[in-house]
This record gives C-alpha cells, sequence and structure tokens, in this order.
C-alpha cells in the first residue's frame, strides 16, 4: 500500500532552489544587502500606503555606488 506522493518531487525542487537562493543572498557584500532592503521597502510602499500604515523608508541613495570606510 505504497502511495507515492506526485508533489514531493516538485517539492523538494522548490526547497533545493530555496536553499540555493539563501546561500547567494548570505554571500553577498553588506552594501549589496542593505540595497536589497531598501528595494523590498520601495515595493511595499504603495500597500502600506494603501492600507493608511505609517513607515519611513531609508534616506540612502540606493542607485549610487556604495562606499566602503
Amino acid at each position: 500500500m505504497e502511495t507515492v506522493d506526485p508533489l514531493m518531487p516538485e517539492i523538494a525542487r522548490l526547497l533545493a532552489a530555496k536553499e540555493r537562493r539563501r546561500r547567494h543572498l548570505a554571500a553577498l557584500p553588506f552594501p549589496h544587502k542593505v540595497r536589497l532592503v531598501i528595494q523590498m521597502q520601495q515595493m511595499a510602499a504603495p500597500i502600506l500606503r494603501a492600507l493608511g500604515r505609517s513607515f519611513r523608508l531609508w534616506d540612502i541613495d540606493a542607485g549610487s555606488p556604495p562606499t566602503q570606510r
């Protein structure tokens, strides 16, 4: 009575892709991670505004190259 879930290979593939993405993001330099956070804030801003939520975008020029000190 062994049944094979047809979704298991797809789930395994998705989990492996998710793990690869996590490792890639973890390896990025800190300034690039900050840029990604700013991009996510910009994507979320219209949704938060529509919900009447209060928020503040980081005031960092995401287009300029990062400086390391």
